[in-house]
C-alpha cells in the first residue's frame, strides 16, 4: 500500500499541472523530443473556458521541457527616503510576486474556506491559500516602470531528463 503512495503523489501532481496550463506550446527539439512552453500573465484573477491538448504534451516526462513564464507586479511605497528606494523596493516586491505565481503554477495552491452560519444566514466568511514551493534557476527577463508600478517578467525552465526521476519515485 505504501509503495503505491508516491505514484499516487505524481499522478495527482502531473494533472494539476495538466489543468494549470493555459496555453501549452509544444515544440519538437533536433533529437525528437517534446517541449511544452507555458505563458501566464496574471493580473486579476478571470475565469474562461480553456480548451487543453492531450495532457501528455504538457504534463512533465523524461522527454520534454516545461517552461513557465509569469509576470509580477510590484507597487513603490508612497513613505520613502528617495525615488530610488521606491523603485528598489517596487521591483523587489514585484520579483517576489512573479515567484509566488511561479509557484502557484508548478505546485499547486491550497485552499481553505470556512463559514461560521448563524440563524440560517452566513455571518463569516474566510478564504485562505498557501502554496510550499521551491523555485530555483528563475531568469528575470525584463523590467519595467512606469507610474509606481514595476512589472518583472520571470522565467523557470524544468528538464524532465533532470526532474522527472526525482519528482517520479
Amino acid at each position: 500500500m505504501k509503495r503505491w503512495i508516491p505514484f499516487a503523489l505524481a499522478a495527482a501532481a502531473a494533472t494539476l499541472m495538466a489543468e494549470s496550463c493555459p496555453t501549452p506550446k509544444v515544440e519538437k527539439s533536433a533529437d525528437g523530443s517534446k517541449n511544452c512552453a507555458t505563458e501566464a500573465v496574471v493580473v486579476q484573477p478571470q475565469v474562461r473556458r480553456v480548451t487543453l491538448p492531450p495532457a501528455e504534451s504538457c504534463t512533465l516526462s523524461s522527454r520534454n521541457t516545461l517552461h513557465f513564464q509569469v509576470v509580477g507586479q510590484g507597487v513603490a511605497p508612497v513613505n520613502t527616503v528617495s525615488p530610488a528606494q521606491a523603485k528598489a523596493l517596487a521591483k523587489r516586491a514585484a520579483i517576489a510576486d512573479a515567484y509566488r505565481q511561479l509557484g502557484e503554477k508548478i505546485c499547486g495552491v491550497r485552499v481553505e474556506g470556512r463559514d461560521l452560519i448563524r440563524n440560517m444566514m452566513i455571518s463569516r466568511s474566510t478564504v485562505r491559500t498557501q502554496i510550499d514551493a521551491m523555485i530555483r534557476n528563475a531568469k528575470i527577463l525584463d523590467t519595467k516602470f512606469k507610474d509606481g508600478l514595476c512589472e518583472v517578467e520571470m522565467e523557470v525552465t524544468v528538464r524532465g531528463d533532470e526532474w522527472y526521476p526525482r519528482l517520479a519515485r
